[in-house]
């Protein structure tokens, strides 16, 4: 009886300490995410591969948003930097968007070398982007 008493107290222990765990986590990285500095798109590739899984901002301008592509909104940012080709960058969101010509500050976590098929390729992506005036 006594070890029945041992080993549920010990799974209380477990989860309470996972449980702990995970809410530091999600307070560090809503935190970071506030004090992420804004970079330029030519910054972001440049540097795709320090940068992949990493939270980047960018202040820019919206110059074409194509909604639920994918279950996402994909909209699609310059900031004059870059040269063709790494000019503009793509955000995606499930649940936000923005207004063609609108200038927003975008943030998100970058993600590189992606292959969707049919000849959808991306170099670079952000993904679970968020947008504020």
């Amino acid at each position: 009886m006594l070890s029945i008493k041992n080993s549920i107290a010990a799974l209380i222990v477990s989860t309470l300490l996972v449980t702990v765990s995970v809410c530091q986590a999600e307070s560090d990285s809503s935190a970071s995410a506030a004090n992420v500095e804004m970079i330029t798109i030519a910054e972001i590739f440049a540097n795709k591969s320090a940068l992949k899984g990493k939270m980047v901002r960018v202040k820019g301008k919206v110059v074409k948003v194509s909604r639920n592509i994918m279950k996402r909104n994909w909209i699609h940012i310059t900031d004059g930097t870059g040269e063709k080709g790494s000019d503009k960058i793509i955000f995606r969101s499930k649940t936000q968007t923005a207004a063609v010509d609108s200038e927003v500050i975008a943030q998100g976590v970058v993600d590189t070398d992606l292959d969707f098929g049919y000849g959808y390729t991306y170099s670079v992506l952000v993904e679970d982007a968020t947008f504020s005036q």
